[in-house]
């Protein structure tokens, strides 16, 4: 028995990520613009509907940097009607989860389970009084591969909006 223990420990030992098997914390490099392929899942669930009424899908390329549990993804969004990119970035630290989004439609979002969070959505068109009730916000982030998953409640000007659930999924990508 002890010759077996003994050689189980050392095929641990020469395997990818021996300090894992062993009960020890993996340490996780700092990432500084590490390229991701990365796919958005939105969905929401206006109010009176009884299905998902509106489902919006991106996949693109971003950015992501970080270490341990803080983490920064970045990419840029594109209009489909009128070819407008915007600027998003998700940080991610200590179980919470902020959005921004710069560029003509532009906000700011704080994803803290179980705490409300006030902003405006700036149009061209003028500002919109939003409010977020997260209900679930989890993420993991390990070497550049990841999922970010948001469920949360949206009202604008006061008014309740809708049920919204948003899921991002990313992995190294292989292009340059």
């Amino acid at each position: 028995q002890a010759v077996v223990a003994r050689w189980t420990i050392i095929l641990m030992r020469r395997r990818k990520g021996w300090r894992r098997a062993c009960g020890r914390p993996r340490e996780v490099k700092p990432l500084r613009g590490k390229k991701v392929l990365l796919s958005v899942v939105g969905i929401a669930q206006d109010v009176g509907a009884d299905e998902a009424s509106d489902e919006m899908r991106l996949v693109t390329t971003g950015e992501l940097s970080g270490k341990d549990d803080a983490w920064s993804l970045r990419y840029t969004e594109t209009q489909p009607d009128t070819a407008e990119t915007h600027k998003v970035t998700f940080t991610m630290q200590d179980g919470v989860v902020t959005m921004s989004r710069e560029g003509d439609y532009r906000t700011s979002m704080i994803f803290s389970q179980g705490n409300r969070y006030e902003s405006s959505y700036n149009t061209p068109y003028g500002a919109l009084d939003m409010g977020i009730f997260p209900t679930q916000v989890k993420y993991s982030v390990d070497d550049a591969r990841g999922e970010v998953l948001l469920k949360y409640q949206l009202d604008i000007q006061g008014q309740y909006s809708s049920m919204r659930e948003m899921r991002i999924r990313f992995a190294p990508s292989h292009r340059a």
